[in-house]
């Protein structure tokens, strides 16, 4: 399991390591890439393989007018890593103080707690006080700390670079099968389940709502195929994002109805994944009109998830 660590390592924290530094937000295919040669190269040669970011994203603290939203949480990111296989996670607070280190400083403060042997990087990669970190610097200084350097090439689809902002344009969007094809997986949140209206249960199709994490990107408002993982088991789902406009509502929600299943959801945590849109957010005149939609969207929901209705 991924050892998760916040503030820069202690002295002696670490022993031999590969490491990477990044934001990673969205751990797509671009990451997936990188992390993968890292795990390859620590396991090769029996050190440990360390990722270390940030939090919140450096752009949130330097330029705070265009804070990116999140394709995936420190939670969900944690999450991914520990799937992949990554040993530990150095989360380092992103703060003025942070952002005025020179890349020089900031490497000493790293290294002190790392015995550093390798690192991996993306060509673009840049840190440090006016961003004047890059790799030819990370070079230079691991021929005389005693590490190298291997930079991954940009991974590039579709004539583009694979990259995080351009996954939040095509998830704002809704187009979730494209934002799909650049993460390498459907774009997902990890959410507890908590007590609404209860207006689903009153409409014949009870949903759970789900807490979203401050600055997490949702997709366009609407309806959405999905897939619902709850403990060891996948369900499926229709999900709906929006301000429930045929009643009047103001408050942004997030509500799933999980198919087949039966039980109480509250408090559990639901990792949720979206598969397609099926429609935009609608005001309908009357309720029988919204329950008639409701069905349709979940025959809908089953045909793309290719899964039958159940017996009764």
């Amino acid at each position: 399991m991924t050892a998760v660590t916040f503030g820069f390592p202690t002295a002696g924290s670490l022993g031999p390591s590969h490491a990477t530094i990044g934001t990673f937000d969205g751990i797509h295919r671009g990451h997936l890439a990188l992390l993968k040669t890292l795990i390859a190269g620590a396991r090769r040669t029996g050190a440990g393989s360390v990722v270390i970011t940030f939090e919140p994203h450096p752009r949130c603290v330097l330029d705070p007018d265009h804070c990116p939203p999140n394709l995936t949480t420190l939670d969900e990111k944690a999450w991914l890593l520990d799937q992949l296989g990554i040993d530990y996670l150095i989360v380092i607070p992103f703060t003025p103080q942070v952002a005025g280190l020179s890349p020089a400083a900031f490497m000493k403060r790293l290294t002190r707690g790392i015995q550093l042997r390798h690192i991996v990087t993306g060509e673009d990669f840049r840190f440090g006080q006016g961003r004047r970190g890059d790799p030819v610097f990370l070079r230079r200084l691991g021929v005389r700390e005693g590490f190298t350097v291997a930079v991954a090439p940009t991974l590039a689809r579709g004539r583009a670079p694979v990259s995080s902002s351009r996954i939040r344009r095509l998830v704002m969007l809704g187009q979730m099968r494209a934002a799909a094809q650049l993460l390498g997986r459907d774009y997902f949140f990890r959410s507890g389940v908590e007590h609404g209206a209860g207006r689903g249960r009153q409409l014949g199709f009870p949903t759970a709502n789900l807490r979203i994490a401050p600055n997490k990107l949702l997709p366009a408002n609407g309806v959405y195929a999905a897939r619902v993982g709850l403990e060891e088991s996948t369900y499926a789902g229709a999900l709906s994002v929006g301000f429930r406009p045929t009643f009047g509502g103001n408050t942004l929600t997030v509500e799933v109805f999980v198919l087949d299943f039966e039980g109480d959801l509250y408090d559990s945590v639901l990792t949720v994944w979206f598969i397609q849109r099926l429609r935009g957010e609608r005001r309908f005149a009357t309720v029988p009109a919204l329950q008639q939609q409701m069905t349709r969207d979940v025959q809908n929901a089953r045909r793309i998830l290719g899964v039958a209705a159940s017996a009764t």
